[in-house]
């Protein structure tokens, strides 16, 4: 059985992506706020106090998760935190949520369709990255590069360090198992992976691990962020990070080695995510609430952190 938890909550203290057992460090895994990080698109979403993650896939929009954002981001005084060159940058305010169709709340029925797009009040920076969508199926063990502003520490004791919009952290998982359209397409939607420790103590769902100084999984704050793989010389978004999990042999705490994560498959939602930058303006109130009666179940256990 799977225990997800969601990955951001306003009043949860919102952290970033983990480093392994010593000698790595939360330190080491930090990306330099520099104008030529191939990463400067990858922003922060503040309000309310709270932090989560978004990467550019357009100079007006932001992919993300639907959980991660409230539905009048204007009223909620929602931001998209750039760190090209310096600290918070450029913080350009969201003027319009629009999630997928289906989404009803996390986990709520299941995690599926846990997926945005957010309309920017202005343009982002000539120079800044936006990034293209991968639209290829995901096999096991494929290897996704993480990118977010959550919870860090490391997998042996857990998370001991501060969330902060202005420092972004990497790391990499492999895909190891998939969760179909609810829907009833046959498309998986989801993807899963677990935190692997030292060879064959925290190994759940299978592969192997990419190493100590590699391997990572999320904290509250990397909701929303994105998983790259390279494809032509360039990097594309493959998923939207949407939660954490955990399993009856392992650790009921973020973080922690034998603990997992996953989130949602891009090529799944390529044709809606499209369909709303070509409209350029919020579907949200020309279609419905939920989409047709779901054919997937809610993962027992789940408990959302606030």
């Amino acid at each position: 059985m799977l225990i997800a938890a969601i990955l951001g909550g306003v009043a949860f203290p919102a952290h970033a992506l983990l480093a392994g057992a010593y000698p790595d460090t939360p330190l080491a895994r930090v990306d330099r706020n520099l104008t030529s990080s191939p990463w400067a698109g990858v922003g922060s979403i503040t309000y309310n106090g709270g932090t989560y993650t978004g990467a550019l896939i357009g100079s007006r929009h932001v992919l993300t998760a639907a959980h991660a954002v409230p539905a009048d981001p204007v009223a909620a005084g929602v931001l998209f935190n750039l760190n090209f060159g310096s600290d918070l940058s450029h913080r350009i305010p969201v003027i319009r949520v629009t999630r997928h169709p289906h989404f009803s709340g996390f986990n709520t029925p299941n995690l599926n369709d846990d997926i945005a797009v957010l309309e920017l009040a202005t343009d982002a920076p000539v120079g800044v990255p936006a990034y293209g969508l991968y639209d290829k199926p995901l096999k096991a063990g494929t290897v996704l590069l993480m990118v977010g502003y959550g919870a860090s520490g490391n997998g042996s004791t857990g998370i001991s360090v501060d969330r902060d919009p202005a420092v972004k952290r990497v790391g990499r998982n492999s895909a190891d198992a998939f969760v179909p359209d609810d829907e009833g397409s046959g498309e998986n939607e989801v993807f899963l992976f677990d935190f692997d420790g030292e060879p064959g103590s925290s190994n759940f769902l299978g592969g192997k691990t990419l190493g100590n100084e590699i391997e990572t999984t999320f904290a509250s704050g990397d909701s929303g962020s994105p998983g790259f793989v390279r494809e032509d010389g360039k990097w594309k978004i493959a998923c939207i990070n949407t939660f954490v999990q955990y399993f009856p042999q392992g650790p009921k705490a973020m973080g922690r080695f034998g603990s997992g994560g996953g989130g949602q498959i891009v090529r799944a939602y390529a044709s809606w995510i499209k369909s709303v930058l070509a409209a350029g303006v919020s579907e949200q109130s020309a279609m419905p609430a939920a989409g047709p009666a779901s054919t997937g179940a809610a993962l027992p256990g789940v408990k959302v952190v606030h």
